[in-house]
């Protein structure tokens, strides 16, 4: 096990570094869609393919790693992740975007149940949950401070130019990346593994009660994430470097409800954690009322609220079903469940900026409800 902990550690700087220039562009992507040509619904039908290509690789991603082993699997992701950035670099209309967002997304799934698998293998049981914890704050830390800079970027050179130069950046520190794992990662997998892809879908009744309940929860995000900074910008006015201000106290936030979320869950149980991610509710309720950047700021506090039973999830699903794969299902189901709020977002924004935050407000509401009735 000693000889892998350097696994853990190329993977603690690729992924610090990774999303200090990944969230240079990501948070602003609705806009750059918006000028290249794309409408308001297909934003959110973009947005819909993100998921919906991410969630069904997923499913494949760690039975790919068992056979082929996981040192391959993540050396393949990252170098067509990055071929994918070099066609979002070239596009010149929303179409172009198309095949970029699917390799894109296609190889982060594959590589998820990959990583949790290499990371797993390297590092000792006893130190396996504090491990994932410090790969989670790798990933936040630096957003919280690079997001402003990407909203300086663009308001310094202009929206399409500014995210293509991000994206530029990502594509050659996404090349550092791939590198790193073909000279310093060492593979896990000690024998090939025969693959029989058999996904049942008979669940506990619980699993199904937490689908139902959480997923509601889940539509009503997917309905209103991408218009966020249409309303933010279009409606309120903030400008983009103050975008990235908002982005990065949701961050922060983002970590602080992980974390106490986690402690929660252990102390009062399962299920308060998951109620507790339901202050979420606030979130769109409030945006509609918001008219400046501290109301703005205030609205992705509650917003962040949602991760306070993120830590749970997973733990919940194992512990009603005593399967891993039920985590993958479920998580599948979820993202199924989204991929249908995206573009219903998009029409109900088109027909009016409010009506999304609405209907998401009310669908959220019937999933706090049915989850204390059901959980």
């Amino acid at each position: 096990m000693e000889k892998f902990k350097r696994n853990f550690l190329i993977y603690c700087i690729t992924n610090f570094v990774w999303a200090a220039v990944f969230n240079l562009w990501y948070s602003f992507l609705p806009k750059f869609y918006e000028a290249l040509g794309a409408s308001i619904i297909t934003v959110g039908f973009l947005f819909s393919l993100e998921r919906m290509f991410e969630g069904s690789s997923n499913v494949f991603g760690g039975y790919f790693a068992d056979k082929y082993g996981r040192k391959k699997v993540i050396i393949f992701g990252s170098f067509i992740g990055n071929i994918s950035l070099l066609v979002l670099f070239l596009a010149t209309n929303w179409l172009w975007l198309v095949p970029a967002i699917i390799f894109f997304w296609v190889t982060v799934g594959i590589q998820s149940p990959t990583i949790a698998a290499l990371i797993n293998e390297s590092i000792s049981r006893k130190r396996r949950a504090s491990a994932f914890s410090i790969l989670s704050i790798t990933n936040l830390i630096p957003t919280i401070f690079t997001v402003p800079f990407g909203g300086l970027l663009i308001e310094t050179i202009g929206l399409v130019n500014g995210i293509k130069i991000a994206i530029l950046i990502s594509f050659f520190v996404g090349m550092f990346c791939t590198l790193a794992y073909i000279f310093f990662l060492k593979e896990t997998l000690k024998f090939s593994k025969k693959i029989k892809i058999k996904i049942k879908w008979k669940l506990p009744r619980k699993i199904y009660y937490f689908i139902l309940s959480y997923g509601l929860l889940m539509f009503g995000v997917s309905l209103v994430s991408p218009f966020v900074i249409f309303y933010s910008q279009d409606i309120v006015g903030i400008s983009m470097f103050e975008w990235g201000l908002v982005r990065s106290f949701f961050t922060l936030f983002v970590l602080i409800f992980t974390l106490a979320g986690g402690i929660i869950s252990d102390k009062f149980g399962r299920k308060k954690a998951l109620l507790f991610s339901f202050i979420s509710i606030l979130f769109p309720l409030f945006m509609i009322f918001s008219k400046n950047l501290i109301q703005i700021i205030i609205c992705h506090i509650f917003a962040s609220a949602l991760f306070l039973g993120s830590s749970s999830v997973p733990v919940y699903i194992f512990e009603n079903s005593r399967y891993a794969k039920t985590i993958g299902i479920v998580n599948f189901m979820l993202t199924l469940i989204m991929i249908f709020g995206y573009p219903l977002g998009g029409f109900l924004y088109s027909l009016s900026p409010e009506y999304p935050f609405l209907i998401s407000t009310l669908v959220r509401t019937t999933g706090l409800v049915l989850g204390i009735i059901l959980l």
